[in-house]
């Protein structure tokens, strides 16, 4: 027993002097002499190789001085040891300065799908929808900038693209239920497990490259053309009308983009005050005119109506008609008023949140600028050391701009980028 207690001595001050380097390359870190705090968050890890929140705050510190190849190696050698939220929000900044967006949304994905508390988990969704919105203008650029190299052959042909519906026939106070029908045909469409679904904000990204993104709307002559940019092999338009008698009627259009050809739906009428029945009716015209077999799961999903509120749903459109305009403060009122007419109108909800976010960004553009979201998760992650955390499973669309089968608009579960395999090797000398 006696001889074991050198040994047990040994380890304890090894485990001290590992404990009191971090905590000192934390204060040289924060004290922004980044050169010192890397020699003793090397030295920890020549220690303790296996330390996690060293490799971590190594490429904290690396990031902070500017010397991002080596920062990102830490962070992922950090990932490969023990993940967590402040290791996948470093990871993301790196990717996004080098424009890297498939990356980058994948890491802030990944922060959020492990442990993040309510104040970060906000600032970090809101982020990620100017990111997204980011990367598909960027995406809209290319490949309308190529699109005489565009094969209409190689677009998948279960895709299938809705672009909002013309609503300029109806009543100004109507006009933004195109909006709001338009999106929840496509959330209904991605639950048709046969189906690539593409999402609408990149749909709206690449009518405002073309720009045609004012109205929102194509006309069946146009759509051919906007399907193979968008990336779809069909397009879905609508045209609404007032039917009189406070009824309203729904024409659709599903155009094949490959051929040109398309296919008329047969109309929908319905009372505006029952908008759900006349959607409805409309998704299952257009599965049945592709000739899709539904399960009764499929089918029964499809039915699941967000809200019986005529006034929650006129709300809801209004508000997706100001976000669309980039009156923030006026979507966030009217998203609030949807969720305060129903309780349950979790997409009233949620919008309205991040609507309310982006009007606490920098003189209420919507927009926090790379600076500032860079400081926040320094504030918001660093006293903590990144790791005591709330668990939630977040929702966000994936790189390729289709919606997965059964999922909202922003999405399918990502999960934290992290490889288990392997072993991380940091560029150049540690004198660099």
């Amino acid at each position: 027993m006696i001889k074991t207690l050198p040994l047990i001595i040994i380890v304890l001050l090894a485990v001290g002097c590992s404990q009191s380097l971090y905590m000192q390359g934390r204060r040289l870190s924060d004290e922004g002499q980044y050169d010192r705090a890397i020699e003793a968050f090397y030295e920890d890890i020549r220690i303790n190789p296996d330390n996690a929140g060293a490799w971590r705050e190594l490429g904290v510190a690396f990031y902070k001085k500017g010397t991002l190849n080596k920062a990102e190696d830490a962070l992922k050698q950090a990932n490969h040891i023990a993940p967590d939220a402040r290791t996948n929000l470093y990871l993301g900044l790196i990717h996004e300065r080098h424009e890297q967006y498939d990356q980058a949304i994948s890491a802030y994905s990944g922060a959020l799908n492990l442990k993040t508390d309510g104040k970060t988990r906000n600032m970090v969704r809101a982020h990620l929808d100017k990111l997204i919105e980011k990367k598909f203008r960027k995406e809209a650029e290319i490949v309308v900038a190529g699109e005489a190299e565009i094969n209409a052959d190689t677009i998948p042909a279960n895709s299938i693209a809705v672009v909002d519906f013309d609503a300029a026939h109806l009543p100004a106070e109507l006009a933004p239920i195109g909006l709001g029908l338009a999106e929840f045909t496509s959330a209904d469409l991605t639950k048709v497990g046969s189906l690539k679904v593409v999402d609408r904000m990149k749909i709206d990204a690449i009518l405002n490259e073309l720009k045609l993104g004012e109205s929102g709307h194509i006309n069946p002559a146009s759509a051919p053309r906007v399907g193979r940019i968008i990336g779809s092999r069909r397009l879905v338009t609508g045209s609404l009308l007032d039917a009189g008698s406070g009824e309203i009627r729904l024409d659709g259009v599903i155009v094949n983009t490959a051929d040109s050809s398309t296919e008329i739906t047969e109309p929908t009428e319905g009372d505006v005050t029952r908008f759900f029945r006349v959607q409805k009716e409309f998704v299952f015209k257009v599965i049945d005119e592709m000739g899709i077999k539904l399960t009764p799961e499929e089918r029964d999903a499809i039915l699941e109506i967000p809200t019986e509120s005529y006034l929650a749903f006129m709300a809801y459109c209004r508000g997706l008609d100001f976000k669309r305009r980039g009156n923030m403060a006026a979507a966030a009122n009217a998203f609030g008023q949807a969720a305060a007419e129903d309780k349950d109108f979790t997409q009233a909800a949620r919008e309205a949140q991040s609507a309310s976010l982006a009007l606490t960004t920098p003189a209420g553009t919507g927009e926090m600028t790379f600076t500032g979201f860079e400081k926040s998760i320094d504030e918001h992650t660093g006293a903590r050391g990144g790791d005591n955390l709330d668990s939630r499973i977040n929702s966000l669309i994936d790189g390729s701009g289709i919606i997965p089968n059964g999922s909202s608009r922003r999405g399918p579960n990502i999960q934290p980028i992290v490889t288990r395999a392997g072993q991380v090797i940091i560029r150049g000398s540690f004198d660099d």
